[in-house]
């Protein structure tokens, strides 16, 4: 009968379920994941929302930089109408420019060929602006 009574109890013991522990581990394991969760899914929505609001701003960045490529297209066909050639150097249209051109897209400038007299934009790109 000593043998059954220390089964049941072995058995009791083992059935008691989760402890006071066992669940405040569970719980902060959840709350965990669901704050890393949340704060990945409102970064990705703060980056699609930069996105969208970029690519107006990028476009229109470009067309300022055209604007200002017409700018120095009219200064070179002036010069040209007043000394018969075109400027030498792009340091000479450079000098011909008051202020000197601001390009809106990081990192972009103009290419000018002395020989034709024709300026192109290096990044002529909306999505590279």
């Amino acid at each position: 009968m000593r043998v059954v009574s220390q089964r049941c109890e072995r058995i009791r013991r083992d059935e008691r379920g989760l402890g006071l522990i066992e669940i405040a581990i569970t719980l902060v394991v959840v709350a965990i994941v669901g704050t890393v969760l949340y704060a990945y899914v409102a970064s990705t929505g703060r980056t699609l929302e930069a996105i969208r609001q970029e690519r107006p701003l990028s476009q229109a960045r470009l067309t300022a930089d055209r604007a200002t490529l017409t700018a120095i297209r009219s200064a070179l066909q002036i010069y040209y109408s007043q000394h018969g050639q075109w400027p030498p150097t792009k340091e000479t249209v450079a000098t011909l420019l008051n202020p000197p051109p601001s390009f809106q897209c990081g990192g972009n400038d103009y290419a000018y060929d002395p020989a034709s007299g024709q300026v192109s934009l290096v990044v002529d790109d909306a999505a590279s602006c």
